[in-house]
């Protein structure tokens, strides 16, 4: 379904447009992650400010980013966005971002997962429900494999992503405190090895 909006394979022409630049994906990707202006952005990867500037305005034209605060720095203002629309890469649209960028996401991901592994371990938070999880295998795969697999985390991500959708509306409407989950989905290729003999 074309207009499904869960669909895994759907990305309507504004998101297209959005992240046609390879720096606005990864903006896009690191501002879902918190709000953020385009002079720390800019410091971080070491940019110049103006073209940040210019590719933050570009998202917010698109509705992707949403201008939150204005802090008055050294005779100026900086500008604070935080993320309006997901940054979910699947398909033609991960396929087309160079090479050097998608390393900069999946590098900027995984250090954001870790940093949230090692706050809930340090806060002993991570074990308090029996009902979390933890798993992880690796298995040699033949091509169907590789596909079925998947195409069952693409699924999952998106009936996780609507879930959640779910409960921030029904938590808006009562009174319940609610409760802080994380959650990931990692399916990679490892470098091959041989198996040792014996």
């Amino acid at each position: 379904m074309a207009d499904d909006p869960w669909n895994p394979d759907y990305i309507d022409d504004q998101l297209a447009k959005a992240i046609s630049h390879p720096t606005r994906a990864q903006i896009l990707a690191e501002v879902n992650e918190r709000v953020m202006s385009p002079a720390q952005f800019a410091k971080r990867h070491e940019l110049d400010v103006s073209k940040v500037s210019y590719h933050f305005r570009q998202l917010e034209k698109f509705e992707c980013l949403e201008l939150v605060a204005e802090v008055p720095v050294r005779g100026a203002r900086e500008h604070f966005y935080k993320a309006t629309r997901r940054a979910l890469f699947d398909g033609k649209t991960w396929d087309n971002l160079p090479e050097t960028i998608k390393n900069r996401i999946s590098g900027r991901t995984v250090s954001d997962l870790l940093g949230a592994i090692s706050e809930a371990m340090l806060e002993e938070t991570f074990d308090e429900r029996d009902d979390r999880y933890l798993v992880w295998d690796k298995a040699l795969l033949d091509e169907r494999g590789w596909q079925e697999i998947a195409e069952i985390f693409r699924e999952c991500i998106f009936k996780t992503l609507k879930a959640a959708d779910d409960s921030k509306a029904r938590l808006a409407d009562s009174e319940e405190e609610g409760i802080l989950g994380s959650w990931a989905f990692l399916f990679f290729k490892s470098p091959f090895k041989e198996p040792e003999e014996g």
